[in-house]
């Protein structure tokens, strides 16, 4: 639904919105594992039994940063590219 209204609907998942957003987080430096945590992947092994660590305050600070990224982007002067 959200993906409609957006105008994405039929050029971009959901799945696809998580991938970019993991992509350019990890690219720009940000704690894979306040990534993770952010995505909601489940810890593995010893790991996941033992931490219930959320990173919920290194999350705020990652996401606004990401909300800001995007909205960089909105702002600035870039060409589409269409397929060959």
């Amino acid at each position: 639904m959200a993906l409609r209204r957006l105008g994405y609907e039929g050029r971009q998942t959901g799945h696809g919105f998580r991938h970019l957003a993991s992509t350019i987080l990890n690219e720009n430096g940000f704690d894979s594992q306040h990534v993770e945590a952010q995505l909601s992947h489940v810890k593995e092994g010893v790991r996941g039994v033992y931490d219930k660590s959320t990173y919920l305050e290194q999350r705020k600070v990652m996401m606004q940063w990401y909300a800001d990224h995007l909205d960089r982007l909105a702002e600035s002067n870039v060409l589409k590219l269409k397929r060959a």
